[in-house]
């Protein structure tokens, strides 16, 4: 599995969006950073969700049950 980070798939998407400001792109290459572009955005929101769910987890050790049997 390769790990992608955020500020990667930020900076990534950063220089597609200035590379289709370029007015001498051709359409194929404009249809290429578009879609890209539309990989990558996906990637930034799957990550931004599984980063907000994973903010809140806490550690709970269950040493009550060690003492019980004890």
């Amino acid at each position: 599995m390769v790990l992608i980070k955020l500020k990667a798939l930020e900076e990534t998407r950063s220089f597609y969006n200035v590379e289709l400001k370029k007015e001498d792109l051709t359409e194929r290459e404009r249809d290429k950073y578009l879609k890209a572009l539309k990989v990558i955005e996906r990637l930034i929101e799957r990550k931004g969700k599984a980063g907000e769910k994973g903010k809140h987890k806490k550690f709970i050790a269950y040493d009550h049950i060690l003492r019980e049997g004890g």
